[in-house]
């Protein structure tokens, strides 16, 4: 018989686990809307000189034994990735994700230089350009 019924206890400190498989942090804090009694995100703890992460409800799949599982990976955790051209020359750091319908439709690399996700290559450690991209 599965528990229906979990606690803080079965949530805090558990790592978070994007759709990846990677580990994103730990879960240092539930957020409970106080009026509708009902669990409106968590808090990540990414490491060391990363600032913690808040994840809506809205992406969680579901709580596991040993860990949080996400049903698709936050934009935020793009935030302060450094971004390359085609050619390996560091171009920025990504300031701001833009999403739409729950996916990424483009980045911020400074004030109004905004790359959209079409001439992106890859999104992993860093984000990569397409070789057609040229950066202003």
């Amino acid at each position: 018989m599965t528990k229906k019924i979990i606690t803080s206890d079965d949530i805090l400190g558990k790592d978070a686990v994007d759709p990846d498989g990677q580990i994103l942090g730990v879960i240092t804090k539930m957020h409970v809307d106080k009026n509708s009694k009902t669990i409106t995100g968590i808090t990540i703890d990414e490491g060391f000189m990363k600032p913690d992460l808040f994840i809506g409800i809205n992406y969680v799949k579901n709580f596991g034994v040993d860990a949080v599982f996400l049903s698709r990976i936050p934009p935020d955790k793009y935030v302060g990735l450094t971004v390359f051209d085609s050619k390996g020359k560091v171009v920025g750091k990504v300031k701001r994700v833009l999403s739409k319908r729950q996916r990424i439709s483009a980045i911020q690399i400074k004030k109004g230089n905004i790359i959209s996700a079409s001439d992106i290559q890859e999104i992993a450690e860093n984000v990569i350009l397409k070789e057609n991209y040229k950066v202003e």
